[in-house]
């Protein structure tokens, strides 16, 4: 069964791990997919198949490993102007998916030696819990959306709910960080218990999984995606590879 996949950029990363025929057919088969819930035109899948074709040479296992490595380059071109280019159907759930981006190029790109930013200021920075992520995805989010405020409380009328991340009136951003201690279910539980408090249609669940505790995160997001009806339940799972 496909893995999944949850965002452009780790598309570009498992297009790249792709040592053979079968691995690249299967990173492009998720790619297919993820352009389809996203909710991309059909024209752009078309392209995505044209950029993916390459040749077989069965005489020469070599040729076709050629031809397989320039229709990753090709592949991962498109990947990179859509991101650049392409207007995405949810603009909102397009950002948060390609948050880790920012982290990079912040904290892991080395800074210019004539600065006074230093490499070890920069590697001294950890992330441990969701407070240390509404810093950063609030600093990330604001440009984007002036109005967006953090830790904004809601009256529901029998308790108060706290917003993480406000958007706007009917978006808001939900974010969880995982723990060494923490178990799937209790994060099933929190994100069920969530959906029934705020009063917003649109919910955007930020799950920064730092444990990688979620070893299915294609199930988890169909899970709520496509079970509740009365509101959009958007899923972003990051799975960081440093902080």
């Amino acid at each position: 069964m496909l893995e999944g996949i949850s965002s452009m950029q780790e598309a570009i990363e498992k297009f790249q791990n792709c040592i053979d025929q079968k691995s690249f057919d299967g990173v492009k088969l998720q790619l297919q997919d993820y352009m389809k819930r996203t909710g991309m035109e059909p024209k752009y899948l078309q392209e995505l198949e044209k950029r993916a074709f390459y040749y077989v040479n069965e005489y020469s296992e070599k040729d076709t490993l050629q031809n397989i490595n320039e229709a990753k380059k090709r592949v991962t071109e498109y990947i990179y102007e859509l991101m650049a280019g392409a207007v995405p159907h949810d603009l909102l759930l397009f950002v948060l998916e390609n948050f880790y981006f920012f982290l990079e190029n912040l904290l892991e790109r080395e800074p210019n030696k004539k600065g006074g930013i230093q490499k070890e200021y920069l590697d001294a920075i950890r992330i441990k819990n969701e407070y240390d992520i509404q810093f950063f995805l609030y600093a990330y989010l604001k440009p984007l959306y002036p109005e967006a405020r953090a830790e904004v409380s809601e009256d529901t009328g029998y308790s108060t709910v706290r917003t993480d991340i406000y958007i706007e009136p009917d978006k808001v951003i939900e974010i969880k960080c995982s723990r060494k201690s923490m178990q799937v279910k209790k994060l099933l539980e929190e994100i069920e218990a969530d959906i029934v408090h705020y009063s917003a249609s649109n919910i955007y669940f930020f799950i920064y999984d730092k444990e990688k505790i979620i070893k299915e995160p294609l199930s988890l997001k169909n899970h709520f995606e496509k079970k509740i009806k009365e509101k959009n339940i958007h899923i972003i799972i990051h799975q960081p590879k440093r902080l």
